[in-house]
């Protein structure tokens, strides 16, 4: 896996991750050639997501910027052919044994960066900053986590990412808005300290993770978790 110089998260799209997740599985289960995909991601977008396919015509372009936000989801495993395996989360999410929510807390739980030549867990960053906060977080908080490094990106990138981030905790159902500009809080859903113990540290040397291979990564996004039960 790649070596970050700071944070990352794929901007293609920047919200609506739990109908996002509705579409690549329908597009992976129902369109089994390229040609299909292609067209048949647009029909996904306009059934599922809100304001539908937008600029998405279905150049192969503009499908490789779609793949790659699924494969850092962790929703495509392997190509088979022309068409792909899913992972074992997105499985279960196509067969509704779990929420977009909870596969997007299980993202978040089982998420390992390699940034800067260290083994970084964004989620764990975060969750011991809203301890420390007595329950709330900024994005200036976030922007400002060391091992994060976004002081190497443009203030626009920063920005981004972390809107990004913020968007995939809320639609997780982690965190909430506040009334005040920029700052979040843990919900009631889960326990503050439940989340922290739950995060899952893969047990690899920098070295180790940056030689794994995409459907290594895509199994650690898949490990099962005690906060989501029914899934096996």
């Amino acid at each position: 896996m790649k070596n970050n110089e700071s944070l990352y998260f794929d901007i293609w799209r920047k919200k609506d991750f739990r109908a996002l997740l509705r579409v690549y599985t329908q597009t992976a289960n129902q369109f089994k050639t390229q040609e299909e995909m292609l067209i048949g991601f647009g029909e996904m977008l306009d059934r599922y997501i809100e304001g539908g396919r937008q600029k998405y015509v279905g150049t192969k372009k503009q499908w490789l910027s779609a793949y790659t936000l699924g494969r850092e989801l962790g929703i495509f495993r392997s190509k088979i052919g022309e068409s792909y395996e899913l992972s074992r989360l997105a499985k279960s999410f196509l067969e509704s044994k779990i929420l977009g929510s909870e596969y997007l807390l299980l993202y978040l739980l089982n998420l390992n960066q390699l940034i800067g030549g260290k083994l970084i867990h964004p989620f764990f960053e975060v969750l011991s900053v809203v301890k420390q906060n007595g329950g709330q977080i900024t994005k200036n908080n976030v922007i400002n986590i060391p091992e994060f490094r976004l002081s190497q990106k443009s203030q626009a990138n920063q920005r981004q990412i972390v809107n990004v981030f913020f968007h995939r905790m809320v639609e997780a159902q982690v965190l909430e808005p506040t009334t005040e500009r920029d700052t979040y809080r843990i919900t009631s859903r889960y326990l503050l300290d439940q989340l922290i113990e739950n995060c899952f540290k893969i047990n690899k040397s920098p070295e180790e993770f940056e030689r794994m291979q995409h459907e290594e990564y895509v199994d650690m996004l898949s490990t099962p978790n005690s906060l989501v039960p029914v899934y096996r």
